[in-house]
């Protein structure tokens, strides 16, 4: 009875003290996440910016400022990501708003912000590859710049780029215009030519990828032979181009058809993580090219196309994937910044979709455990703390979309926003009409 009670005794011992342990690293972190954060007060606009102070200090002099999201469908991010832009452009002077979304359809929306050029509602909803940012809230943040942008001379002006590649057949169009002026003998020429024109849904890039997989391997060789010839052509021709149109004109339909080759080879490709490296390296490509044009940038894209390190996802976890945020931090490197974003718990009511309490050994959970509804956490600096140092060196899961990233926290970010509850974005109707159907 004495050695069992002894046995007891000394397992009561280790379990309180790893008990002590774990809830000192837990305070700890809490201590030195709270140092090093900021509360962000309301995601209502407002004039009164105080409360992102912080964000100041994270951006510093970089150039390039990524804001990331865990879904392309969470309003509560949508708004954080609203008020960073408006600091950003009002007390840091960035002029450039970058979106993940297909470059050839990007021109629409500059042309609104800059000069109030056409309906913003009806030049969203009837925008084919647009439908994932038809929303309420980015409409907002467009209708703030067209305003901000009115009180502005032309250096001060806020432009709009996109940076994606997986709705070309826009792109072909505005090519195959400008072709008709400055070159109508090639344009007759390659009239009959291949493009793959009646495959490719801008509407849903997914569908052109079903139908190419779908294709024989003899007119995808084909397909690849007459985009790269079309890029080619037009790369060769500058001088000619420029003569007959202007700089800024060519430059834009260089890059376009840069964006529709780029397509047709993401396409094209039967390997998954091949596919989507394609993707990674031309969004990377087209920043550069906005950044060649522009001083400061705001990049806004999903967390798994900012992280600056090498990272795994639960669906593919023996794949180390090295994305956009990589190959712009290789050249960028202290130039750019990069914030991803993080969140706890939610309902989307419309889609009957929960998602559960974040696991407290995650990143999201870890987070979750500040008891805050938003904050921001800068992730630059060391701790004197070995566990913190650990926590913050070591792989960890993040939720991104339907599935997890796994990454470094501060080889990845530099700082990471926090939404405790999350809840859907407000798509305008049209649209919304489209994605149930």
């Amino acid at each position: 009875m004495i050695k069992i009670l002894g046995a007891f005794l000394i397992l009561f011992v280790t379990v309180s003290c790893n008990n002590s342990s774990s809830q000192d690293t837990k305070d700890k972190f809490s201590e030195w996440a709270l140092k090093n954060s900021q509360k962000i007060e309301t995601l209502e606009i407002t004039e009164k910016q105080d409360d992102l102070i912080l964000l100041k200090q994270i951006v510093g002099n970089a150039e390039v400022v990524c804001l990331g999201e865990s879904r392309h469908d969470i309003h509560e991010q949508f708004q954080l990501k609203y008020r960073f832009i408006k600091y950003l452009v009002e007390e840091m002077n960035f002029t450039t708003f970058a979106l993940e979304a297909s470059l050839p359809y990007s021109n629409k929306i500059n042309d609104y912000i800059l000069n109030g050029n056409g309906n913003i509602e009806e030049v969203m909803s009837n925008m084919p590859g647009w439908f994932l940012w038809d929303t309420k809230e980015m409409r907002n943040i467009l209708n703030w710049l067209y305003e901000y942008n009115k009180g502005q001379d032309t250096e001060s002006k806020v432009n709009f780029y996109g940076i994606d590649i997986v709705a070309p057949n826009n792109g072909l169009e505005q090519i195959f215009k400008y072709l008709q002026k400055v070159d109508k003998p090639y344009l007759e020429q390659i009239n009959n030519e291949n493009f793959g024109r009646s495959i490719i849904e801008d509407n849903q890039w997914q569908i052109s990828q079903q139908r190419y997989s779908e294709l024989p391997e003899k007119e995808k060789q084909i397909l690849l032979k007459n985009y790269n010839t079309l890029f080619e052509h037009i790369k060769l021709n500058k001088e000619n181009y420029i003569s007959t149109s202007s700089e800024n004109e060519y430059d834009w339909i260089l890059k376009l058809s840069y964006s529709a080759n780029e397509a047709n080879k993401m396409f094209s490709e039967t390997d998954r993580l091949k596919m989507g490296l394609i993707r990674e390296n031309a969004m990377a490509n087209i920043t550069f090219w906005i950044k060649e044009r522009n001083k400061n940038i705001i990049l806004w894209s999903h967390n798994l196309h900012i992280a600056k390190s090498e990272f795994t996802m639960s669906i593919m976890p023996e794949n180390e994937i090295k994305g956009m945020g990589y190959i712009l931090n290789q050249k960028f490197g202290n130039s750019m910044v990069s914030i991803g974003a993080s969140f706890n718990q939610g309902k989307f009511q419309n889609e009957n979709i929960t998602f559960e309490p974040a696991a407290p050994n995650t990143i999201d959970g870890t987070l979750a455990k500040l008891n805050t509804d938003y904050i921001l956490l800068n992730l630059k600096g060391n701790s004197e703390n070995k566990d913190i140092e650990e926590w913050l060196n070591k792989d960890n899961v993040m939720r991104v979309q339907s599935f997890e990233m796994i990454c470094i926290p501060k080889k990845s970010f530099d700082a990471i926003f926090f939404t405790n509850t999350i809840s859907k974005v407000n798509y305008n109707p049209t649209t919304l009409e489209r994605l149930r159907n």
